[in-house]
């Protein structure tokens, strides 16, 4: 997960907001289509929660961050783009929006604060050094109430599950990664080494249209190099 600064609201959505009876499941096609063009452009085309790379509208979902009631479900600042989430695949390898369903999430990748509390493991996993408990309630997609405790940290794992081995998150991040490693590693004294990192971290921190897939981990893996090379 990276911050996302949200833009300004697509005016479609805003005067769609403004008719009787307007809700997310009528809205219309066009301005869901304006309406998804701006949260992929706002997010580099990636994962709001996975950072993988979204194509077009065919490769993406729209997710209400706080799960959807009348109130929210047409607040620009509550939707995100995010990907399909193995929908279609095995539940253990489900992810992002499809796993988390309507549970609430205590990390969010609109807050610069939670983003500042994200780290990586060598081996590609994502965590949170927030810690804090909280208790949960909601009802899934089968009518179940479901309840217990979870953290920021932990919600990266259970709610979201960007850690499941062998899903296209954590294999996305360790290719990104190990990727990068190579790249690096002609690159021998500190001063050559230093050099290059600085420039990468400048090509990975500049606003693109498109941004490179699992950047997150790319930038710190950067942070983490720099610091060794001083």
């Amino acid at each position: 997960m990276i911050h996302i600064k949200k833009g300004p609201e697509p005016g479609d959505l805003i005067r769609y907001r403004h008719q009787p009876d307007a809700s997310f499941d009528d809205m219309d096609a066009d301005v869901k289509k304006k309406l998804r063009e701006s949260l992929l452009k706002e997010q580099g085309y990636l994962c709001a929660y996975c950072m993988r790379r979204i194509n077009d509208a065919q490769d993406t979902k729209i997710e209400h961050y706080e799960a959807r009631v009348p109130e929210n479900e047409l607040q620009y600042h509550n939707l995100l783009a995010v990907c399909k989430g193995g929908e279609d695949g095995p539940p253990s390898a489900r992810c992002c929006d499809t796993k988390k369903e309507n549970r609430p999430l205590h990390i969010s990748p609109l807050s610069q604060r939670d983003m500042s509390h994200i780290y990586y493991s060598n081996n590609g996993e994502v965590h949170s050094y927030d810690l804090t408990e909280y208790e949960f309630s909601y009802i899934d997609s089968n009518g179940k109430r479901r309840e217990g405790y979870s953290s920021p940290d932990q919600d990266l794992q259970d709610c979201l599950n960007l850690n499941y081995e062998k899903g296209i998150p954590m294999t996305g991040r360790k290719a990104a990664l190990n990727k990068f490693r190579k790249m690096l590693h002609p690159y021998k004294d500190d001063r050559s080494k230093r050099a290059f990192l600085e420039k990468k971290k400048r090509f990975y921190s500049e606003p693109k249209d498109k941004l490179e897939p699992y950047v997150g981990i790319l930038r710190w893996y950067i942070d983490k190099k720099l610091e060794q090379c001083r």
